[in-house]
């Protein structure tokens, strides 16, 4: 009876890397797809404050879950910081900076986040702060997609909410520090997503639109 239950186990042990491996393929094609679009002639405008607050407390998050032994469940985490970074970088050029109180508050959280981490080396409540940070700094994408539905992609949000289940799977440990993140990723990004898809049915694509204005 013991040797079947010890052959899953190792069986889903070796599985690990592979589905850590897959929420980054899936990741791949989702930011991949994102700068495609964005980079086309009259493509989506993504919020370059979100991304750059995301790609500032998705490291932290990486962070606190490597710290709690997330294993290959991390990964996606990490490379999605990096990828948040460079979208946010590249499309600084196309919005006007705009701070809302939403960013500042968002930002505040990110910073305690660091501190938690880096100094009080509390990793959970790292990773709790981080958390809050990067739901808040959705409030700017939220609100111009809102409006401008078609100045931002669906389908890559779609992707970026998928590509964490596998990751959840590929954790080597559970715990709030380890699963609280990637979860709620999941939840947010297809929220996302749904509004973006029912919202493009309701608002006709408008080219001299300003999506920035909604920032």
């Amino acid at each position: 009876m013991i040797l079947p239950h010890l052959s899953a186990v190792m069986n889903m042990v070796s599985a690990k890397p592979g589905l850590g491996a897959l929420s980054i393929a899936i990741g791949v094609v989702a930011y991949s797809l994102y700068l495609w679009e964005t980079a086309k002639k009259g493509g989506i405008q993504p919020h370059p404050l979100s991304w750059l607050l995301w790609g500032f407390v998705t490291a932290v998050a990486a962070l606190a879950q490597w710290a709690k032994g997330a294993g290959p469940g991390y990964w996606v985490t990490a490379f999605t910081a990096i990828a948040c970074f460079i979208i946010g970088t590249l499309t600084l050029t196309k919005h006007k900076l705009r701070f809302s109180l939403f960013d500042w508050v968002a930002l505040v959280m990110g910073v305690l986040a660091v501190f938690l981490f880096a100094l009080a080396r509390n990793p959970t409540a790292a990773a709790v702060f981080a958390t809050t940070a990067d739901v808040l700094g959705y409030y700017s994408t939220v609100k111009k997609g809102w409006h401008y539905p078609h100045a931002d992609s669906p389908i890559c949000f779609a992707l970026n909410s998928v590509k964490f289940i596998p990751a959840i799977l590929a954790l080597d440990a559970y715990s709030l520090a380890t699963w609280l993140y990637p979860s709620t990723l999941v939840i947010i990004n297809g929220g996302v997503a749904i509004m973006l898809f029912a919202r493009r049915r309701r608002v006709p694509p408008d080219p001299i639109a300003h999506p920035e204005r909604a920032g």
